[in-house]
């Protein structure tokens, strides 16, 4: 008479069949594998970086650079201050807006700031929108829901994005066609990377599937939570009004930086810049865009007209003013969150 199989977790773990030499080896070697895939990247990063800032230096050429910092004008680089804080009130409007649960303002403005140190751990921005799905679990929401609402905030700020482009061109009455904004080599680079990454998503099956397998999904939930967002137009106007909130801080922080230096642009030109060269370096996956967001503003407004001193001089004080300032801040902010649980 044959005896049944025993159930349950002993049975189980018993009819396991035990694990060969190469399995446990390769299970003990895959955390380390980890760590040198991320000093790879951390070197990679840092070569980008260096190679990029080494790009900014170059448009400075013969110039010094010194004269024209102490000549910068201390209003206009106050004023570059003040509008760096205007995208955090924005983005905590969005976040407030989207939120599928109730959210405190305090709380939710901190994590805005917090997510700024948190964006120099990984590129495009990830670290802060990470921080935001976090921070609306802990408040409650499911975390698809929480993913969907900060995917559905990115779609936001991208149509936000076009329409103030839109809104530049009718205002400027023509369009910034002809312009080059990056040098040749960072041009060949940004097209070698997103072609190639394009190629590589489209011709491996199972890359392909995995891509399209992981954002249909989110995807899916976010475009639900947009819907849902219709039939209350009075969220979602404030949702879009932070959203605007945040591009039309950044722009004016860039146009001030370079009134600080007694440079200006149109505000088409300076769209165009900005939006191309966070876009740009944001491509290279250096923390934060550390010098290759620098270098592509730098190079964009060299290309409209700029002369080179000022323009490297704006974008570096652009970058201290929306970023650097805020990391030690945004790291403070962190610990105490984290603290207090609220991420």
């Amino acid at each position: 008479m044959a005896v049944p199989p025993a159930v349950g977790p002993e049975s189980d773990r018993a009819a396991e069949p035990p694990g060969s030499p190469g399995d446990v080896a390769a299970d003990r070697s895959a955390p380390h594998l980890r760590r040198r895939w991320r000093a790879a990247g951390a070197l990679l990063g840092a070569a980008l970086g260096v190679l990029a800032l080494s790009l900014v230096v170059r448009q400075l050429g013969s110039a010094d650079p010194l004269t024209a910092l102490r000549q910068a004008h201390p209003g206009w680089l106050a004023l570059t201050a003040v509008a760096a804080v205007v995208p955090f009130a924005g983005a905590t409007a969005t976040v407030m807006a989207f939120s599928p649960v109730p959210l405190r303002l305090r709380p939710t403005a901190a994590v805005q700031v917090a997510g700024t140190f948190l964006n120099l751990l990984g590129p495009a921005g990830l670290g802060g929108m990470a921080l935001n799905v976090r921070y609306l679990y802990r408040r409650g929401a499911s975390t698809p829901a929480a993913v969907a609402s900060v995917l559905a905030i990115q779609v936001v700020s991208v149509l936000v994005t076009a329409l103030v482009l839109v809104a530049a061109v009718l205002s400027s009455g023509r369009t910034a066609s002809g312009v080059r904004l990056l040098p040749d080599e960072v041009t060949l680079l940004t097209v070698l990377a997103v072609v190639l990454a394009a190629l590589g998503t489209l011709l491996v099956p199972r890359l392909r599937r995995a891509v399209v397998s992981r954002l249909r999904a989110p995807v899916g939930r976010a475009l639900a939570v947009l819907r849902d967002l219709a039939r209350h137009p009075a969220r979602l106007g404030r949702g879009a009004l932070g959203s605007a909130l945040v591009t039309g801080g950044f722009l004016a922080a860039l146009g001030l930086s370079l009134r600080a230096y007694g440079a200006d642009v149109p505000l088409l030109e300076l769209a165009v810049v900005l939006f191309a060269g966070t876009a740009v370096g944001s491509v290279f996956p250096t923390p934060g865009g550390i010098g290759t967001v620098e270098a592509a503003i730098a190079a964009g407004l060299v290309a409209v007209g700029v002369d080179p001193v000022p323009a490297v001089l704006a974008s570096v004080t652009y970058r201290v003013a929306t970023l650097w300032l805020w990391v030690l801040p945004g790291w403070l902010l962190a610990v105490l969150l984290r603290r207090a649980g609220h991420v």
